[in-house]
C-alpha cells in the first residue's frame, strides 16, 4: 500500500523556485524616500539617513519582516509619515545592483556609498584589469637557456 509519487518527505519545498528572480526597480512616489541605513536598533527598527537630509528612525513594515533582511549601510525605500517627520516605515530593499541603477538615472546622490566601496577601492584608480597574459622578453629567454640534460 504505497504513495502515488516516489519521494517521500514533507511536501512544503515543491513550490519552490529555482534559481532568483528579478524584480522590477521600485521607484520612489509621493511620500517616500529613498534612505541608507545608519544603525541597527533591534526589534525590527533601524536608524536611517534620508536623502532629503534628515536623519530618521524607520522600522521594518509587516511584510519585510522575516522575509528580507536589512543590513548596515543598505539603500532602502521608506514612507514617510504625516503626522511624525521623525519616523518612517521601510517598504522596499534594494540590492547593490539596483542602487547602481538608482545612481545613473540621478534618483540618488553620486556621494552615496556602498558597503563593498571601502578604503582599498578608491586606491585602485590608475590600475587596468584584463584578461590577457603580458608580453615579457625574459619569460621567452628562460625557455630557450633551460637545458633538460643538466637536470
Amino acid at each position: 500500500m504505497g504513495r502515488g509519487n516516489k519521494k517521500g518527505g514533507k511536501k512544503h519545498k515543491r513550490g519552490k523556485k529555482d534559481g532568483f528572480e528579478t524584480k522590477a526597480l521600485r521607484l520612489k512616489e509621493d511620500g517616500q524616500e529613498y534612505a541608507q541605513i545608519k544603525a541597527l536598533k533591534g526589534n525590527c527598527r533601524f536608524d536611517v539617513f534620508c536623502f532629503d537630509g534628515k536623519d530618521r528612525m524607520a522600522t521594518l513594515c509587516g511584510t519585510m519582516r522575516k522575509r528580507k533582511f536589512v543590513n548596515l549601510n543598505d539603500v532602502v525605500l521608506v514612507s514617510l509619515r504625516d503626522f511624525q517627520d521623525d519616523k518612517c516605515d521601510i517598504i522596499d530593499l534594494y540590492d547593490d545592483n539596483q542602487v547602481r541603477a538608482l545612481k545613473e538615472s540621478k534618483q540618488i546622490p553620486d556621494s552615496i556609498k556602498l558597503e563593498e566601496e571601502n578604503d582599498f577601492t578608491e586606491d585602485l584608480d590608475g590600475i587596468e584589469f584584463t584578461n590577457e597574459m603580458p608580453e615579457s622578453e625574459e619569460d621567452e629567454e628562460d625557455e630557450g637557456s633551460i637545458d633538460l640534460d643538466e637536470i
